[in-house]
């Protein structure tokens, strides 16, 4: 009996460690910022420390890839909700997009080991003897000339400037097929696709860009609105920062959740500190794209 406990209780120090080991490897000042990050008396004061020395960047005039959007109305809404829907891309830069997606090497399972291009994804999975559930595209600020623009484009640097009330550090981007094969509950949160918060700095902001068409049945994104602000102290004690399904909803009940449809080409900028998830898509494939910024680049690997 003893060494039958043993096992699972080995797992979760395992497990434990490995989580814990994930915040203390980029350095000490990502571990306590993973640490402290979370109360929001710590996180005030540091954007604000950090606000005192930050300068205005110079910034060329520049026509925006996006079509107009009222920045201040995004900022209120980001300031008061966590979350603010109406961003579109222009159609062209949604075709570029869609177009390196198509010619471009992506990584099933996120893993190396598994390289396929759209086009051949039947082949790949009958090649590697599995049906691969992501493609992750690998540095797409490097290898997607668009991506690099849009990283500097002037819109999203406004509203980026207007939340995080200092001039944002580029943190990074991703772009990522989910694919509309059968996963279960495990496999789903080891997505992304179960309720989680991110601590990408004491104050961080996503942009998502659906480049693909996104319905209810097609792995809409889900944010928790005014957890950016308001978290249980049990979920900032916890050393993970996933959470069920009827947790959220017994915090925060369902109408605080915001479900994110909308056509190719649709976006919307997020506190990753809210309480989300993607979820994984029935019907058919979902292709989306983020850009976050900080306040500080930790260096930390993304997760």
């Amino acid at each position: 009996m003893g060494s039958a406990l043993a096992v699972p209780i080995k797992r979760k120090l395992s497990r434990n460690w490995s989580t814990l080991w994930k915040y203390i490897r980029p350095g000490p000042s990502h571990f306590f910022m993973y640490t402290l990050g979370r109360f929001m008396p710590v996180r005030a004061a540091v954007v604000w420390a950090y606000s005192l020395r930050s300068r205005r960047a110079e910034i060329a005039p520049a026509a925006s890839l996006l079509e107009k959007v009222d920045v201040d109305l995004a900022v209120r809404s980001l300031s008061e909700h966590g979350i603010f829907a109406g961003l579109r891309l222009q159609s062209e830069v949604l075709e570029e997009l869609q177009r390196f997606s198509a010619a471009s090497t992506c990584f099933g399972e996120e893993d190396a080991k598994f390289p396929f291009c759209l086009a051949n994804r039947t082949d790949a999975e009958r090649r590697y003897g599995r049906k691969l559930m992501v493609g992750r595209f690998d540095d797409v600020l490097q290898t997607c000339s668009e991506v690099q623009v849009l990283a500097s484009d002037p819109t999203l640097l406004a509203i980026a400037r207007g939340y995080l009330g200092i001039e944002p550090v580029l943190l990074g981007s991703r772009m990522w097929w989910s694919f509309a094969a059968g996963a279960d509950a495990a496999q789903q949160v080891n997505m992304g696709q179960g309720f989680h918060y991110d601590i990408d700095g004491y104050r961080a902001l996503a942009f998502f860009f659906y480049l693909s068409d996104v319905t209810s049945s097609t792995g809409p994104h889900i944010s928790v609105r005014g957890s950016h602000v308001e978290k249980p102290l049990k979920s900032l004690l916890s050393l993970y920062k996933s959470r069920t399904d009827s947790e959220i909803e017994k915090w925060y009940g369902p109408e605080r959740q915001i479900t994110l449809c909308g056509s190719a080409g649709s976006g919307f900028a997020e506190d990753i500190f809210c309480f989300h998830k993607g979820t994984h898509p029935r019907s058919s494939d979902r292709l989306i794209l983020q850009i976050r910024y900080g306040i500080h680049n930790y260096g930390a690997k993304e997760d």
